[in-house]
């Protein structure tokens, strides 16, 4: 652990900073950034069961996109010593001391509780924010400690990030057990996965020598290629699947999907299993567009019916 004394700055050391200094610092705690995609899959549940995004559809993004900016916030003061111990993480403004944990964990309880309420205000829906509040305790109160135990603190991680469309869904009075929201659940868990296998490969060398349980001790960089292979497979079938269950989607929109789902699979395959070391960083990259690819086609697809 680096313990370089000029990491560890007081909170008078915070507040001198400048006021712009300070919003930025407070923004990288937040996450923001990552949370507004948050915010947007719970918009495009929203836009999937109601068919517009009006009459909510504001209230439900800013609400969602405020709630993970909280648990994102709780998240940098839970992990703040852990992240300096990575180079990965070391340059978070908590393990930096630029920010003090105290503040970050003040933000974090603001943010998640106004996110709850506005979600309330938007939606009158007690279900909404009943929901909203589980992914809160699943990611702050299950996934994070999980963490530092087992490697399979990832399921639950892959549950909570899965969540967001159906506090969409649910704040626009779809149904809670409806096929297509659940499909869309199941993507979005099964695309977490080698979304975080990828931030592992990219970093493996700093996740060997971390404290943490992780797959990188347990199976060699090969197995992981190949089990990456197989949860972006599964996430295709899931897509296809919602594809069939969704007759209303226009016809140019579903080959769009089909056609771009398949040739990333292909693509991603071969990468994976041709190149000894593919650049990692890139594949998480292109992993995350073409998700997004997915849930804005998804959404234009329910707003032009």
């Amino acid at each position: 652990m680096n313990k370089d004394p000029k990491q560890f700055k007081p909170l008078s050391a915070e507040l001198d900073l400048p006021l712009f200094s300070q919003l930025r610092y407070r923004i990288q705690a937040a996450k923001v950034w990552l949370c507004l995609l948050v915010a947007f899959s719970a918009l495009l549940g929203f836009a999937m069961a109601s068919f517009s995004l009006g009459d909510g559809g504001a209230a439900v993004f800013v609400s969602v996109l405020l709630l993970a900016c909280g648990a994102a916030s709780l998240n940098s003061y839970q992990e703040h010593r852990s992240d300096k111990q990575m180079t990965r993480t070391a340059g978070r403004p908590l393990a930096l001391g630029l920010m003090s944990p105290a503040a970050a964990r003040r933000q974090g309880q603001i943010l998640a509780g106004l996110g709850l309420f506005l979600l309330y205000l938007g939606t009158a829906s007690t279900a909404a924010v009943g929901v909203g509040a589980a992914a809160l305790v699943i990611y702050n109160g299950v996934y994070t400690p999980l963490k530092y135990t087992t490697v399979w603190a990832v399921l639950p991680g892959a549950v909570c990030g899965a969540m967001p469309p159906y506090i969409g869904w649910i704040g626009a009075g779809g149904d809670p057990f409806s096929p297509v929201i659940l499909g869309v659940t199941v993507m979005l868990a099964l695309w977490q996965i080698p979304h975080f296998w990828l931030v592992l490969l990219s970093y493996r060398d700093d996740y060997r020598h971390a404290h943490l349980p992780n797959m990188a001790r347990l199976v060699p960089e090969s197995s992981l290629k190949y089990l990456s292979i197989v949860w972006v497979a599964a996430l295709i079938v899931v897509l296809h699947t919602l594809l069939a269950i969704m007759p209303t989607i226009p016809a140019g929109l579903r080959i769009a999907m089909s056609a771009t789902g398949l040739i990333f699979l292909c693509g991603f395959g071969l990468v994976m299993t041709r190149q000894r070391r593919p650049n990692y960083r890139i594949l998480f990259m292109i992993l995350n567009m073409f998700m997004l690819y997915i849930m804005a086609l998804l959404t234009v697809a329910c707003l032009v019916i």
